[in-house]
């Protein structure tokens, strides 16, 4: 049952009991979260017959509101972004040289970072994304999945979280290889922007780096891991990926989650054939325009391909979730996107980021973004998922009361030199925002 359709059936009853059948028992524990997810919603009296499950809720719950640097991620999760690690995927700031680190509990990277989030300390130099959000009305990460976490591990409160010896959450980024080359991406995250960025005279804003020794795969504890999740570059195309794969096949350890971040557009028959050894393998599909907008985007993907490796997947059992960038080129077209997924697949889960370096606050065209997110909180997408909705509703009521027209010289003299490397055109994608071109400032 979709989840805005769960909570407002729950709103019909005198009393809801949430049951104690174990998160083990559940076909998947998204299915166990967005239950819990969805009692917190209800305005009906809400009876738990497990206590324990409910004072995990409550403790993490009160934590994350009463203490604005706590974070479950640093004391969990791994992340092997090439040659360093960080405290999530939201962040790029080193915490650890990859060829230094050696115990997660003691690491003195990370010990700092625990300390000063159990002290109440901002770390801004860290943890600035969900800061942002959060400072915006936003539910961000460190809210959501710090209860998420605490569930999946049992872990009641601070006590049982200092007993972790090992992560239970891997994110690895193998390499920058990859087969599209987003506009809102870099040079670091994709070698094709890597190099049209050296032919056409752009200098990256992010530092380039490569590692010698790990493929980022090497320091999962397959003996440990709850969920392995992989991002790239583009996963599909790095030989590590499938390696790894096959290393969790062959050690039989095909039972652990590992999600994949992909653009969609390159399931080959190797993938394919492995994904059957896999009950618990799913997808994220990156996508930030329905149809011919997302192939100006995520250049220059092919929206068919994306759409038939969706179907073939879903058929196949494996989730598909669905990410977008929320930038200057999709605000006013967001609508469509969501439209689409409501009537094609229904009940997916889709959650959205903001591009770092081309905000959505910068499109000019106030009305426009107003008109497409009210489109959007329409949508089956929007009641289905709290945070997607917290997110759409953050931008909405900056369009409403707090828009400011931006400066677009800079954004305009970059997107040019990619259109002139590309061979097409803005006005042919985002019309309403090439009518903005010759403008040096919006008015």
């Amino acid at each position: 049952m979709e989840f805005g359709r769960l909570v407002r059936l729950m709103d019909e009853f005198d009393e809801v009991v949430v049951l104690d059948q174990p998160m083990e028992q559940w076909s998947h524990p998204d299915g166990f979260f967005r239950t819990i997810q969805a009692v917190t919603r209800t305005v009906a009296p809400v009876r738990f017959i497990d206590e324990a499950m409910r004072q995990t809720f409550v403790f993490f719950s009160a934590l994350v509101e009463s203490n604005k640097s706590f974070c479950i991620f640093p004391f969990v999760e791994l992340l092997v972004n090439y040659d360093h690690t960080t405290v999530c995927c939201r962040s790029l700031q080193p915490v650890t040289k990859l060829q230094d680190f050696k115990d997660f509990r003691n690491d003195p990277g990370y010990q700092v970072i625990r300390e000063k989030m159990l002290a109440g300390e901002m770390i801004p130099e860290h943890c600035s994304a969900c800061y942002r959000l959060e400072s915006q009305g936003i539910i961000s990460a460190r809210q959501q999945e710090t209860v998420e976490w605490a569930h999946r591990l049992g872990i009641n409160d601070l006590d049982d979280l200092a007993k972790l010896e090992k992560p239970a959450y891997y994110e690895v980024r193998a390499s920058n290889k990859c087969n599209l080359q987003c506009r809102t991406c870099n040079a670091e995250n994709s070698h094709l922007i890597e190099r049209e960025y050296r032919q056409i005279g752009i200098i990256p804003k992010t530092r380039i780096t490569r590692q010698k020794h790990k493929t980022g795969f090497d320091i999962v504890d397959l003996d440990h891991a709850f969920k392995v999740y992989v991002a790239g570059g583009e996963p599909t195309v790095m030989k590590e990926f499938y390696a790894f794969l096959q290393q969790c096949i062959e050690q039989n350890k095909t039972h652990i989650e590992i999600l994949v971040n992909t653009n969609g557009t390159n399931f080959n028959g190797k993938l394919l054939s492995l994904l059957p050894h896999f009950q618990n393998l799913h997808f994220v599909f990156s996508i930030d325009g329905y149809d011919r907008l997302n192939h100006y985007i995520r250049w220059p993907s092919a929206w068919q391909d994306i759409i038939d490796n969706w179907k073939i997947l879903r058929s196949r059992g494996h989730k598909v979730h669905v990410n977008t960038t929320v930038s200057i080129y999709n605000i006013a077209h967001l609508h469509h996107l969501y439209q689409f997924i409501d009537k094609n697949f229904s009940n997916t889960l889709v959650h959205c980021n903001m591009a770092e370096n081309f905000s959505p606050y910068l499109f000019p065209d106030q009305d426009l973004a107003i008109e497409s997110l009210l489109q959007v909180q329409q949508t089956d997408c929007y009641h289905n998922d709290p945070l997607f909705a917290s997110s759409i509703d953050g931008y909405l009521n900056y369009f409403q009361t707090r828009y400011i027209p931006q400066d677009l010289s800079e954004f305009f003299q970059f997107n040019v030199r990619l259109d002139h490397s590309r061979g097409v055109h803005l006005v042919d994608y985002v019309p309403e925002l090439a009518r903005y071109q010759d403008c040096k400032i919006v008015a």
